[in-house]
This record gives structure tokens, sequence and C-alpha cells, in this order.
């Protein structure tokens, strides 16, 4: 695939390539990161109190968002919290556009999240807390030299969880990625 993409701009003159997978290390904790997200998301979704090693979590349900309106103020919200500005002083600004399709989000280099809303507002699975803040992780640490999904990825999300959601959210993201094997960095900690 990647020389495809290579062949096809040296094709086409003036075209650059792909932003994603060319000349980015292996993504190799991918679907271990999506799998803790989703072993979490059943939890998010009804919030509550969780048995934690014989501890009680008490976990709030995540948020669920009707428009772009209320997930650009989400995040613009979430980016002014005094730990997010602490960890992340030279964070910049993040549009939040609609992505065509149903299927998948995703951050785009420059500081753009792109969420699906096709669909009646029940069924908008991509406008609810847990998906926006994986995006906005991204935003926060992303780099070519970097896989999309690697430690740095790992440590913001769970921070993002922790300060956005609730503490004992971001411990159970943190267990789940830990039982995965999926290792994380500390923001402002060298990967």
């Amino acid at each position: 695939m990647r020389g495809a993409i290579h062949r096809r701009a040296a094709f086409f003159p003036g075209v650059s390539p792909c932003p994603y997978g060319v000349g980015m290390p292996r993504d190799q904790h991918r679907s271990a990161v999506y799998a803790a997200e989703d072993q979490l998301r059943s939890t998010l979704e009804r919030g509550g109190p969780v048995d934690f090693f014989g501890s009680t979590l008490d976990v709030p349900a995540e948020r669920h968002f009707a428009d772009l309106p209320s997930i650009q103020a989400y995040v613009d919200s979430v980016l002014a919290l005094t730990p997010v500005v602490g960890s992340w002083p030279d964070a910049s600004p993040v549009c939040v556009r609609e992505r065509a399709g149903a299927s998948k989000a995703h951050y785009e280099p420059g500081g753009t999240i792109a969420i699906p809303l096709a669909g009646p507002v029940q069924s908008r699975w991509a406008a609810r807390e847990s998906v926006v803040l994986h995006e906005l992780a991204h935003h926060l640490v992303w780099s070519d030299s970097d896989p999309a999904h690697g430690p740095r990825f790992c440590g913001a999300l769970v921070r993002l969880y922790q300060y956005a959601i609730s503490p004992s959210a971001g411990l159970l993201l943190r267990a789940g990625l830990d039982s995965a094997g999926v290792p994380l960095v500390e923001p402002g900690v060298a990967a």
C-alpha cells in the first residue's frame, strides 16, 4: 500500500501523499486500545457504581451530543481545563466538523476532528464523550514520529478521561490498557 501511495504521488506531481500511514511508525497497539475503550464504553453508557478489585468506584455516564456546536463547545471547554492547559500548554484550538458517512470518526493533523453525524440522534455512535476525547488525544500528541495509538497517545487519553469524565474513568481505562499490555507515557515525559 505504501508503494502505491508513493507511486500515485510521483505520477501526479504536486499531489501530496496521504498523511496517514506513510512514514509513520507501525501502530501496533491500535486494536488493543480500541478493545480497552470498548470494554469501558458499556460502563460509561450506564454510569454508576463499579466493583474494581474490591473497591467501589462511582463512574458517571458519558455525555452524548446532539450536534456540532455542542461537540465544539465541549472540546473548547476540555482544552480550557486547568490540568489540560498545564499538561499541554502549547495546545492549539481544534475545529470540529461533520464527516461524511457513519462508520468512522478521525483526527486530521492540523487541528480538525471529524465526527459522523448521519442518521437519527439515537444512532449517532460517534457523538459521545469517549469518541470525542479519543480524537482530542490525537490532537494533543500528534507527531509523524510516533504511532497514532502509541504510548504518548495512551497517556494523553487516560489523562483526558481523568480530567474530563472522572478520575475513576481514567483509572478504569488505565487498567484496561494495562491488562492488554499497552504501554503509556504520562504527558510531559519523553517516550
